[in-house]
């Protein structure tokens, strides 16, 4: 008589999308199938109210994010420039081009995915440092998978009637985080993402297009009014992000 606590070797394999991650989150197929709902002006009044003591390190992240994107994209579009001088091939030059903003945008998303996860700490009341924008290079591979097929199916929607690429733009936005906060592969997480926003798309984008708004208006008076709105707009998506999917545990 076998004991019951032995694994049985035949069983069907769980998917990683089914596997029950703690009381503190549902996993990702509980938090698809019980759905969710927010109110815009609550989101953001609550992100405003958990933006203190998180500008420095958000803005900071910013800025590293937005100088290894320049150095990216001046190292591989100088070695396209030399290919290119070499070359009478005008489209391989076009190409290039192409395949040179789209991968140095990509090999920044580690640092973008550790801006993400203070958002969604800080939204949670885990605590923050500016260690977590560097805590998730181990991720490089996926996360740059994820970020080309995301910006291809996006481009490719921007041609197709322009709105498919607007659908895509706003269903995809918490992919990136999905891939380091919960594992999944990049497939896993551009569908998740999606199959989550499309439930209250007009919602999501109705968030993010005042989002936006506040962003722009705060850039007038010298760009002074961004040390907030920027946080501001990365700690209401770690709202949305654990409205939805709730938050893991922060590792110890």
């Amino acid at each position: 008589m076998s004991d019951a606590t032995t694994p049985n070797p035949y069983a069907a394999p769980v998917s990683d999308l089914q596997q029950p991650l703690g009381d503190q989150a549902p996993s990702i197929e509980e938090a698809l199938a019980r759905g969710y709902d927010f109110s815009i002006g609550a989101l953001i009044g609550e992100a405003w109210a958990k933006v203190k003591g998180t500008k420095g390190i958000i803005i900071g992240g910013f800025l590293v994010f937005y100088l290894v994107l320049l150095a990216a994209t001046f190292i591989l579009g100088g070695i396209v420039g030399v290919f290119g001088a070499l070359s009478d091939n005008l489209v391989a030059v076009v190409v290039g081009e192409v395949l040179v903003s789209l991968l140095a945008s990509a090999l920044a998303y580690p640092f973008m995915a550790g801006i993400n996860m203070v958002g969604i700490r800080r939204a949670a009341d885990q605590p923050i440092s500016f260690n977590e924008i560097f805590s998730h290079f181990g991720r490089t591979v996926p996360l740059i998978i994820t970020a080309m097929v995301m910006m291809l199916l996006i481009y490719l929607g921007m041609l197709l009637l322009l709105l498919p690429g607007i659908y895509l733009a706003v269903a995809y936005l918490l992919a990136i985080p999905l891939v380091v906060e919960r594992g999944l592969s990049p497939w896993q997480a551009l569908e998740a993402s999606r199959k989550a926003i499309s439930q209250h798309w007009f919602k999501v984008f109705g968030l993010f297009l005042l989002l936006g708004v506040i962003v722009i208006l705060s850039a007038i008076p010298l760009g002074i009014g961004l040390v907030w709105s920027i946080p501001l707009m990365v700690v209401a998506m770690g709202v949305l992000y654990r409205t939805i999917f709730g938050v893991l545990p922060a590792a110890q």
